[in-house]
């Protein structure tokens, strides 16, 4: 096959093997353009997309803990009861789904897998202004549904 491609090539004239190099460095050129640049191009603008939304989804969810936090310093005290039973008072409310919790003396350690952010922000604005719970810490990971997060860690105390 090898000879059958080189006997055809010398059977060409000049002009006609000139013509197909010429032909031959357009196709690559066109190859590399479509198949590797283009393709490379799109994911960097996306992933650039990407981040510019994480970094503004970090920065408004640190600024609406930092109000969170913020409000909870001038709460009234807490109402009398206990406060796992406030939490599963108020929560249903919100439609927040409460995976685990433990309560120990005077707090109570809060694990939620999918929570839309809104929810949970109202939920924990409620908490601290109206019943004056202090939200002593709180670890968020953004969800796979736009809008909502994972609350890994979230430490509640009267």
């Amino acid at each position: 096959m090898k000879q059958q491609a080189l006997k055809y090539w010398h059977s060409l004239k000049e002009q006609e093997q000139k013509l197909l190099i010429v032909a031959a460095v357009i196709f690559a050129i066109f190859v590399l353009v479509m198949g590797v640049f283009r393709p490379l191009n799109a994911a960097v603008e996306k992933a650039e997309r990407d981040k510019l939304r994480q970094q503004e989804l970090a920065a408004w969810v640190s600024s609406s803990v930092g109000t969170l936090k913020s409000s909870a310093s001038g709460a009234k005290p807490m109402q009398s009861g206990n406060l796992s039973v406030l939490v599963n008072r108020t929560r249903n409310q919100y439609q927040i789904n409460i995976s685990k919790m433990q309560p120990s003396d005077q707090a109570l350690r809060l694990t939620i897998d999918s929570v839309e952010f809104n929810k949970l922000v109202a939920w924990l604005d409620e908490l601290t202004n109206k019943y004056g719970v202090k939200i002593e810490s709180l670890d968020l990971a953004q969800d796979s549904s736009p809008g909502y997060v994972r609350v890994s860690r979230l430490l509640l105390e009267n």
